[in-house]
């Protein structure tokens, strides 16, 4: 049997192709994808510069879709969606609930396990997560964005009463922002490049918008230090811009991946003594907490979407993710047109 996949075929090039279905192993899970994000790391493999993701592969990870064979609890029928990853369960860090430090993890996109820009993808049952019936197939995909949010934020502690500021407004900073709202922080401001980002935070609840390009960056250079900064954004002056905005004593949580180490004044870090945590991926905790607040109410997602592509058009999504205009947020492609 043959499905439609996305298939990137050499870097810099996904082509539409007619594929196998995939084989599914003993107590695995074959779920029939209604809809898929694409993430920094699928740009990354896109362009060559993911250090382990290469081509050619299946892209996509940010999945929500429905159960055709089930196992390990599921049921046929049932709504998932999905980590990035299949943590081993035995290791030191999994037996302490940290399996995004799993170092046994198998990835999705990687080593013949292609991903969900497809109409079907195999699951291990430790990292599929059951969604309310009804849920929004959109909103299933953008769970996971928003589980690595929601562990970033809950890295830098306490929320209540303290301010944040979120350095970069593209999908994850705008995950760190929703996360932040939701968690009880007092005040909560974004920075990036130009008003059309600046217009998505707003509309997800920032509390004010520094534009870097208006008056020569003037405005965010001043504005008041932060309790905590998120530096979501990996150009080269990232983390020296957090370190710039976070108060003596502070802390700064760097969620964001880069392509080459940035150069960091460390001096001016030591100064302010300054705490600098690094977060990656999620935990299973942080799926329920995004689920719960997405059946909840209490969390509207969606102003992160400004574009969907059918599977077809995978690589025209892709190439309108690689030019990173302003007025591009979160791309969802439905593989199979019904999300």
């Amino acid at each position: 049997m043959l499905m439609n996949s996305a298939v990137l075929a050499d870097y810099g090039r996904i082509e539409p192709r007619r594929t196998p279905l995939p084989a599914v192993a003993e107590g695995e899970l074959l779920v029939r994808v209604l809809a898929t994000g694409i993430c920094g790391s699928d740009l990354a493999t896109f362009r060559g510069a993911h250090p382990y993701k290469t081509a050619p592969t299946v892209l996509g990870h940010e999945l929500c879709g429905t159960v055709e064979r089930a196992a390990g609890g599921f049921a046929a029928g049932d709504l998932v969606c999905a980590a990035a990853y299949s943590h081993c369960g035995s290791c030191a860090m999994c037996r302490q609930g940290r399996t995004n430090l799993c170092g046994a993890k198998r990835n999705l996109c990687h080593l013949g396990w292609d991903g969900s820009f497809a109409e079907y993808v195999t699951l291990r049952p430790n990292m599929a997560f059951r969604l309310p019936a009804g849920t929004d197939p959109v909103l299933g995909a953008l769970v996971e964005p928003l589980s690595i949010a929601v562990h970033a934020v809950n890295l830098a502690g306490p929320a209540q009463g303290r301010t944040l500021r979120v350095i970069g407004a593209g999908n994850i900073g705008l995950g760190c922002l929703i996360a932040a709202r939701r968690l009880g922080y007092g005040r909560v401001v974004c920075s990036d490049l130009g008003p059309e980002k600046g217009r998505r935070a707003a509309a997800l609840g920032a509390d004010g918008y520094l534009d870097v390009l208006a008056d020569g960056g003037g405005a965010a250079a001043t504005a008041p230090e932060a309790d905590v900064v998120m530096v979501a954004s990996s150009h080269p002056g990232a983390v020296d811009e957090a370190v710039q905005a976070v108060r003596p004593g502070g802390t700064v949580v760097v969620v964001s991946f880069f392509d080459r180490p940035p150069a960091v004044a460390v001096n001016a870090l030591v100064g302010k003594e300054v705490q600098v945590v690094g977060s990656s991926l999620s935990t299973a905790e942080d799926f329920r907490t995004v689920i719960s607040w997405l059946a909840e109410g209490t969390i509207d997602p969606m102003p992160m979407v400004t574009h969907r592509f059918e599977l077809s058009d995978a690589d025209a999504a892709m190439r309108l993710m690689a030019a990173g205009e302003p007025a591009t947020g979160k791309i969802i492609i439905t593989p199979r047109g019904d999300a």
